[in-house]
């Protein structure tokens, strides 16, 4: 199933399965954008058949993705992944993709997005603070000593609402 925006022609799908192909497109643009943060071949795949993996095109091309798994937690969903490719930020698109993200994730009858961010991250902030995501928490030496991060919470209602 698919979802298309109005605002542009931005279409969000998930992927429950990856060709050879896609999974290479995948891997490479997600490097290209998140660098050694970036879920690989072995992780793509295990996200896309286990968790929710939405990938987002504009005029046909993959611009941006996101991957989230489910939490503990009754109702949570973190999102471990989240890219727009660089030659499409700054143009709303990111922001769009959250939405959309977020909708279809309410419209499966969870609650709340949770994301992680470097704390000082100006424009992560900003776009994560755009979509409705407010700071939760902070994890102290998250991904090893001295790496705190700031954890994000979003509500998620059907609607796309906040």
């Amino acid at each position: 199933m698919s979802r298309t925006l109005a605002d542009g022609g931005m279409d969000i799908q998930r992927v429950t399965c990856l060709d050879p192909g896609q999974l290479a497109r995948l891997a490479g643009y997600g490097r290209e954008s998140l660098g050694d943060a970036a879920p690989d071949e072995w992780m793509l795949p295990v996200i896309a058949a286990f968790g929710y993996l939405f990938v987002a095109r504009f005029g046909g091309n993959i611009i941006g993705s996101a991957q989230v798994l489910r939490c503990r937690q009754e109702g949570d969903l973190y999102m471990d992944a989240f890219y727009i490719r660089p030659d499409r930020r700054r143009q709303g698109m990111g922001r769009a993709m959250l939405e959309g993200v977020k909708e279809r994730l309410a419209s499966e009858g969870f609650h709340r997005l949770l994301v992680t961010a470097a704390p000082g991250t100006r424009a992560a902030m900003a776009l994560y603070g755009a979509a409705g995501f407010s700071e939760a928490g902070v994890l102290e030496d998250f991904y090893g000593a001295g790496r705190k991060r700031l954890l994000l919470a979003a509500p998620l209602a059907v609607g796309g609402g906040r």
